[in-house]
């Protein structure tokens, strides 16, 4: 998620002050993401070098002596387990209360290093819930009515608590007719259709930088905070539904980083525009302090929990999810079951629905005489999402 937000600086990186295109050399910039955290399973580096405004595509930086050392003297390495990507030993996790600071240096000799940063004792997410509201639209005159999903999150010290959130979005869709039968070309039967491909699930991870702070209130509790809202023509609220909340407790200096960030992306306008300024993050060339270096090496306590509704969960009080594929009744095409059998028929991106319902039947093959196509698009869910459930879900 904060790759693209990075790709954006990238292209702003030139445009400070208003660019003149012409003349101008590419730049190539080293981009790190890289996060240590309390969970297993969370930590990584991924390097690359990025360029200004020619669309070169990212290199990923290979070869490079990755690794982290502790405010005790401990050292860890981050091996290279792909293009760019470096992870450490999966039983590694960071420890709270530990001061760690991370050291690149690349196959060309360079190093990079950043700052000390303290691994935060995580907050507790409390609750997850969502209220129905009815919402004044951004793009018309009316409102827009669907859920507001919110968190409630508590302090663990007096300090100020600065967060970052991820989420994931896990539903059911429902096609209105799953396919029931299919046709085998090689032993020329309709059969019944194994597995059912009527109802699936659908992974969304957010997209968004999310980052709240308790700056400035008399208590570090976060209330009724607003994480996404889900309005009523958008499938997700159709079947039963869960919010996976990730909430990363950051420091302030990082919370500061993102909020620029997150400026600077909102106010992009153009690129002609004059920019607010670059960013500084807390990574630096060792030996060439004015190289520009994009990316924060964030270190973070992380609470996960998730919160599954069922479907209906707002009707009583007015949630009305619009349906999808409401136009599929008018989609059916009857054919002759012996057409079909006779090669007759062109399926094209249509799937069997079923058999019509007549009292005629093939007397040869006991079928029913006219069968019921639909496109694949009303009957097959593997198209919007996929077969396996989430291992959470039951």
């Amino acid at each position: 998620m904060l790759k693209k937000y990075l790709f954006i600086l990238i292209l702003l990186y030139s445009c400070i002050e208003p660019y003149n295109f012409e003349g101008q050399e590419t730049r190539k910039i080293l981009v790190i993401d890289a996060t240590v955290t309390n969970l297993p399973g969370e930590q990584m580096v991924r390097l690359e070098y990025s360029y200004e405004l020619d669309g070169v595509d990212p290199e990923f930086v290979t070869g490079a002596s990755v690794f982290i050392t502790d405010n005790l003297g401990n050292s860890e390495p981050f091996m290279e387990v792909g293009s760019g990507l470096y992870q450490p030993d999966p039983s590694f996790v960071g420890i709270v209360g530990r001061h760690y600071q991370l050291t690149i240096e690349t196959s060309e000799g360079t190093q990079y290093q950043s700052s000390q940063e303290e691994l935060l004792e995580p907050a507790t997410i409390d609750n997850i819930y969502g209220q129905f509201l009815a919402l004044r639209s951004e793009t018309s005159d009316g409102f827009d009515r669907g859920v507001q999903f919110l968190v409630d999150i508590d302090g663990v010290d007096e300090n100020i608590h600065n967060y970052r959130f991820e989420y994931v979005k896990d539903y059911e869709i429902e096609v209105p007719y799953g396919s029931l039968l299919v046709y085998n070309a090689e032993t020329n039967t309709i059969d019944p259709r194994e597995p059912s491909i009527k109802l699936c699930y659908i992974k969304e991870p957010s997209e968004t930088l999310d980052i709240a702070t308790t700056s400035g209130q008399t208590t570090n509790v976060l209330r009724e905070y607003p994480i996404v809202f889900l309005s009523e023509d958008e499938p997700d609220l159709l079947g039963k539904f869960s919010l996976t909340l990730k909430n990363y407790r950051i420091s302030s200096a990082a919370y500061q980083y993102y909020k620029d960030l997150k400026e600077n992306n909102e106010s992009a306008g153009s690129f002609f525009d004059r920019q607010k300024g670059s960013l500084v993050g807390n990574i630096q060339n060792t030996s060439d302090l004015s190289e520009p270096v994009l990316g924060y090496f964030e270190v973070a306590g992380i609470t996960e929990t998730y919160q599954i509704f069922e479907a209906g969960t707002w009707r009583d009080e007015g949630f009305r999810a619009d349906a999808i594929l409401g136009g599929c009744a008018n989609l059916i095409d009857t054919v002759q079951t012996i057409d079909i059998l006779n090669g007759n028929v062109d399926f094209g991106t249509n799937l069997i629905y079923n058999f019509a319902s007549t009292e005629a039947i093939l007397e040869e093959t006991g079928y029913n005489v006219q069968t019921l196509l639909i496109p694949n698009t009303c009957a097959d869910c593997r198209i919007y999402g996929t077969l396996q459930k989430p291992e959470f879900w039951d």
